[in-house]
């Protein structure tokens, strides 16, 4: 259990609940099945998966949660098709088409017939809490998805005063300089194979270069010509590589030899000690990683 995609939220000084709490607290935000006649479900489900109940595991001030999704596929290709039927017989039969009032009610009468039918589908969220740190951990860039996770944890608590992480002054403009060479790079971070440019002028404006050496001549021409960077490919301490973005999202995350060394081979204790072993040093590793950028960019408060 590896997370590879990060929107993180910095909590503000509101006292977090201890973990007993939070557990009675989320037990009111479990996720119920989707009902027959529902769109979609959502709530909170157990982070090791649909054979166990505990919707909480902590490590060491790192408290592990999962909100799950259920979502009922209905494409509205199928409603349309099923109210331009009736709509079809409704003319044929009194000679005149039905109008905008009676074909909204036979829609929602082909939802109410198809619903119960449609294929659920089910995703998972991993998120975490860093008590230490203060901050809300999310396994997805989606702007969408993470704010879900942070909507269920106000929803069970009341109040869960979590705020999309941001720096004090704009990320790209230090990114930039350290591709172009203004600005040293960090001793503990090297250049990855990934960048994306954009021209602040004109959003319009992408280069992507993937797999490249980052100091090419090439991609010196682009920052010349003024483009920014807005997502630059980095290795931390020889540890992490990662693709770090101008909204401080963590993209693609790889933890290397030096950390998957320290796991060594499987023991045999299991599937959760697998999990707890990789979660502990996961959150251990990132909590480094998040200490450099919070000291480099500036988590704004």
């Amino acid at each position: 259990m590896w997370f590879k995609n990060l929107t993180i939220f910095r909590l503000d000084d509101q006292e977090l609940p201890a973990d007993e709490a939070l557990v009675e607290a989320m037990g009111s935000r479990r996720r119920p099945d989707c009902g027959p006649l529902e769109a979609f479900s959502v709530g909170f489900v157990s982070p090791f998966g649909a054979n166990h109940s505990g919707l909480l595991h902590s490590v060491a001030g790192y408290d592990l949660i999962a909100l799950g999704q259920e979502k009922r596929v209905l494409p509205p290709a199928v409603v349309q098709e099923v109210v331009a039927d009736k709509a079809r017989a409704i003319e044929e039969e009194s000679g005149r088409p039905p109008g905008k009032r009676r074909r909204r009610e036979l829609a929602e009468a082909a939802m109410t017939e198809l619903l119960p039918k449609a294929f659920i589908v089910k995703s998972t969220t991993l998120a975490y809490v860093d008590r230490a740190q203060r901050l809300l951990v999310v396994d997805s860039t989606s702007d969408k998805v993470a704010e879900a996770v942070a909507t269920e944890m106000r929803e069970a608590l009341g109040s869960f005063p979590a705020i999309p992480l941001a720096a004090d002054s704009d990320p790209s403009v230090l990114l930039t300089a350290w591709l172009a060479g203004a600005e040293p790079l960090p001793a503990d971070f090297e250049l990855g194979e990934e960048c994306e440019l954009r021209d602040p002028g004109d959003t319009h404006t992408v280069i992507s270069a993937r797999g490249q050496d980052l100091t090419a001549e090439e991609i010196r021409e682009h920052l010349k010509s003024g483009k920014q960077v807005s997502r630059l490919g980095l290795i931390f301490d020889q540890r992490i590589g990662l693709v770090l973005d101008a909204q401080l999202k963590l993209r693609k995350l790889r933890f290397l030899d030096l950390i998957q060394e320290k796991l060594g081979e499987p023991d045999g204790r299991g599937a959760e000690a697998e999990l707890d072993a990789r979660f502990a040093l996961m959150t251990h590793e990132l909590a480094r990683l998040f200490a450099r950028l919070d000291t480099l960019f500036g988590f704004a408060e």
